[in-house]
């Protein structure tokens, strides 16, 4: 199996873009003449040329927070260096001893020499004391908490409606022209424009979430404290420089000639700062507030034959990163919401992704910053600095197996769920 990140995994069409480990840059007079000779994450040798269109470029222009990559400024080292990615002779995925970036759109110019071309370049690792990027597969969590009030709620019951109406009529397979005497375009961008205002009145903030496949176990309901000791090891093993540890508990009925997941019976344990009372809570207290609810749930599930297979995750917050996400909605619906989450729920941003079970699973690279101290370069806590899904989704997060193939079946596809208007609090919040 391909590692993802590799020129390999790229030319098996399961990404669209590499991680590379630069070694020697060659700059010539003209972007043409600039190439970045290095290793791929499964150590295999390339050289790539960076290709940006002239409609990024201009798209640029208006954006004082993208700059445009070129190989002349990675190969830059100096002081006031602006985007620098170091090279060096030994630079490698099991020996990074200088920058990480990840090619993006590329192109294959030349597969048995090694020569490819891309759009886009981004840097997960400048020099070579900055903390090490985090590639897997996962996805980019949006946590929302809805403003207070009427003027928010009416926006819920209004969107809400739409929803409904627009997928009534989609679903009847009639060609649509018009809805309730609004032409179809003009419905579909006051949709969007409803939906957009109400993510940008909301505050959110967002954490990477690193699905962590390959290190499933199946648990033993017959014994709760193996179940105990499994889930706590799990979660402690990546609680770790600020980093939180969770696991995904996914019931699977095998009993007939497809695995399928259980959805109606997913639960997830999740270890996270406690802002309340200020402090990082003991992970074992998951467990005791899981087994106070939860204990039904094992006996159930046993009672039904039910495999229980563990997800573990690892997940990375952010700070400065939250505004950059933010902003992303100021026009459109952020490229992170279209890559990470199912498109049934882009138009639901009062809805709580997690519980729903709407997140997609991609292959991610990303980049942290961290709070070591610089003096003795102690390890500090692991931030969120950026997150990079360089493929299609693979499928949703509940659909992959060990290898991080969308294997199983889900007993029902995620739909949107929103409470009638009634049963509604005005001061709901979802996390």
């Amino acid at each position: 199996m391909a590692v993802y990140g590799s020129l390999k995994s790229f030319n098996e069409g399961k990404a669209n873009g590499f991680v590379g480990y630069p070694r020697q840059y060659q700059i010539g007079a003209t972007p043409e003449e600039q190439f970045v000779h290095g290793v791929d994450q499964e150590g295999a040798p390339f050289t790539l040329r960076v290709d940006v269109p002239a409609r990024f470029i201009e798209e640029a222009k208006k954006r004082t927070d993208i700059v445009v990559p070129t190989l002349s400024a990675l190969n830059e080292t100096h002081r006031k260096a602006r985007t620098p990615c170091y090279a060096d002779p030994d630079n490698g995925p099991g020996n990074p001893t200088g920058g990480v970036f990840m090619a993006e759109q590329v192109k294959a110019i030349d597969k048995d020499k090694g020569l490819y071309s891309c759009n886009w370049l981004s840097i997960l690792r400048d020099v070579d004391d900055a903390p090490a990027p985090r590639l897997g597969v996962g996805y980019l969590e949006i946590n929302t908490l809805v403003p207070k009030g009427f003027e928010y709620e009416e926006k819920k019951v209004k969107l809400t409606a739409m929803n409904r109406r627009f997928a009534e009529l989609a679903a009847s397979g009639r060609d649509i022209e018009d809805i309730d005497g609004i032409s179809l375009l003009d419905y579909t961008q006051l949709r969007e424009e409803l939906a957009l205002s109400m993510y940008r009145e909301a505050k959110q903030w967002f954490v990477a979430v690193d699905c962590q496949y390959g290190r499933m176990v199946d648990l033993n309901l017959s014994n709760e404290a193996s179940v105990r000791r499994t889930l706590i090891e799990l979660i402690e093993s990546n609680s770790v420089n600020g980093m939180y540890g969770g696991v995904i508990l996914r019931p699977v009925d095998e009993s007939g000639s497809k695995r399928v997941v259980q959805m109606d019976a997913i639960r997830r344990l999740t270890h996270q700062y406690d802002y309340a009372n200020t402090k990082i809570p003991a992970v074992d207290t998951l467990w005791d507030e899981f087994i106070g609810r939860g204990s039904g749930w094992m006996k159930k599930m046993a009672r039904q034959g039910m495999k229980i297979e563990v997800i573990p995750t690892q997940r990375i917050n952010g700070v400065k990163s939250n505004e950059r996400f933010k902003k992303e909605f100021g026009s459109g619906f952020s490229k992170q919401l279209k890559a990470f989450v199912d498109k049934e729920f882009h138009h639901y941003p009062h809805v709580s992704f997690a519980y729903q079970n709407a997140y997609l699973a991609c292959p991610i690279a990303v980049r942290t910053a961290d709070t070591r101290d610089q003096a003795s370069r102690s390890v500090g806590t692991i931030l969120l600095s950026n997150i990079h899904a360089y493929g299609k989704a693979i499928g949703n997060v509940l659909e992959l197996d060990s290898k991080a193939e969308a294997t199983l079946t889900l007993s029902e596809r995620p739909m949107p769920f929103v409470k009638p208007a009634r049963e509604v609090a005005t001061d709901a919040s979802y996390e």
